[in-house]
C-alpha cells in the first residue's frame, strides 16, 4: 500500500530540498527537525493525488449543486495548498508549525 506513497515522498523530498538549499542547512545544523520535515515533505510532494466519489443525495457545496450519483474529485494537493489554512503555502519550510495539518492521506494522524 504505501510503496507509490513512500517512492514519491522520498524522490519529492530530495527534489525540495535540493530547490531550498537554505531548508536544507537548517536541517542539517538542527536534525531534530527531521520528524517534522516528514510532514512538510507529505504536505509539499502530496503522494496521492485525488480521490473520487458519488454524492450519495442532493447537496450545495459553497454555491455549487451537487446531485445525488454526481462525481466528486477532492485534489489533495489543493488541500495542502489553501493559503486560509496553511499559512504560506507555496513555501517548503522544514521547520513549519502545524506541518501535519494537511490532507495528503484523508485528515488526521496516518501511520503505515
Amino acid at each position: 500500500g504505501g510503496n507509490d506513497t513512500t517512492r514519491n515522498s522520498i524522490t519529492g523530498g530530495v527534489l525540495a530540498l535540493n530547490q531550498n538549499p537554505a531548508e536544507y542547512d537548517k536541517l542539517r545544523q538542527d536534525t531534530t527537525l527531521i520528524p517534522n520535515m516528514v510532514s512538510e515533505i507529505i504536505r509539499w510532494q502530496t503522494p496521492i493525488l485525488g480521490m473520487r466519489r458519488r454524492a450519495m443525495q442532493d447537496t450545495e457545496l459553497f454555491g455549487k449543486q451537487i446531485r445525488r450519483h454526481d462525481k466528486v474529485m477532492m485534489w489533495y494537493v489543493s488541500g495542502n495548498r489553501d493559503d486560509e489554512v496553511i499559512a504560506d503555502p507555496m513555501s517548503f519550510k522544514v521547520d513549519r508549525e502545524n506541518a501535519r495539518h494537511h490532507l495528503s492521506f484523508g485528515f488526521g494522524i496516518h501511520r503505515c
